[in-house]
């Protein structure tokens, strides 16, 4: 099957669905990785104040959470301007907006792993590439 025609609102119902758990999937995560990086600012400048050795690097090598709302918003945005209430989508749409798998998803799911767990970053990262 190389395509699918589905009704509108229930394509807006999906999406936004999805949207809505990225969003906060990112927003848990950001919010461990500003305490994890205030943690370590705090614990190297100690060791400055102190005279003792630091290492800056510790605070640059963490990896900020990726957040791709955007996307969702644009498919959300076009759908809710189409004038069909009847979508066909193509193998690669359904996969991004039924399945909530992006060619961007494994990074994602590898970026904001680090500070939060969700099933959904299993899912993704045992997955073979879609």
């Amino acid at each position: 099957m190389r395509e699918v025609r589905i009704a509108k609102f229930k394509l807006l119902e999906i999406i936004t669905q999805n949207r809505d758990e990225h969003r906060q999937i990112f927003l848990d995560a950001q919010k461990v990785y500003r305490e994890k990086a205030i943690e370590l600012l705090d614990s190297e400048l100690k060791h400055a104040r102190e005279g003792e050795n630091f290492v800056l690097k510790r605070i640059t090598s963490l990896v900020a959470p990726v957040d791709h709302t955007a996307d969702y918003d644009r498919a959300i945005a076009m759908l809710k301007l189409s004038v069909d209430e009847t979508i066909t989508l193509s193998t690669a749409d359904f996969a991004n907006l039924v399945e909530d798998k992006w060619e961007w998803s494994r990074r994602w799911a590898m970026s904001n792993s680090a500070y939060t767990s969700s099933p959904k970053f299993r899912s993704l990262l045992e997955e073979d590439e879609y």
